[in-house]
């Protein structure tokens, strides 16, 4: 009997372990500050977007995880222009492969050079999402693949 409980007990620590882990510390916060260039050209901060939703799409171009979810986030890039969503994929540290992945989509393609802003954002795999609401606050963040009806939700 004793084995038991001591078994359950580490499966209720390693489980509590798993969620802190997960849970997003810098939801409700004010998300950090960024400049990233575009792949294509010019600079964008975070107050650019001031005043409406923006959803980071943090991602490498060795990630086939990230080359799936992208395309889904592509198909629903006019739904979320209507809702006022601006979405960007930030690709970390590869420009040209950033530009071949992201020539056919309508994202925003922004790149992270040297991964100081993914740090920034407590990215530590990818892919990784996280929404910014106007007002510059961390709404929701999540690691890992997303399907297209949770990723409709986010975009609302």
């Amino acid at each position: 009997m004793q084995s038991r409980s001591s078994s359950s007990l580490i499966w209720i620590a390693a489980g509590l372990a798993l969620v802190l882990f997960l849970r997003h510390d810098r939801i409700g916060r004010a998300a950090p500050d960024f400049a990233l260039q575009g792949a294509y050209g010019g600079q964008y901060r975070l107050d650019s977007f001031r005043g409406r939703p923006l959803l980071l799409v943090f991602w490498t171009t060795s990630c086939g995880i990230c080359r799936h979810e992208l395309p889904i986030l592509d198909r629903l890039y006019a739904e979320a222009a209507r809702n006022g969503v601006q979405v960007a994929g930030v690709n970390i540290g590869d420009v040209e492969g950033a530009r071949e992945v992201m020539h056919p989509l309508h994202l925003l393609n922004l790149v992270d050079p040297d991964g100081s802003v993914a740090r920034s954002y407590g990215v530590s795999g990818v892919p990784k999402l996280v929404l910014i609401d106007a007002d510059g606050k961390i709404k929701r963040a999540a690691a890992g693949l997303e399907g297209e009806a949770d990723l409709r939700e986010w975009l609302h």
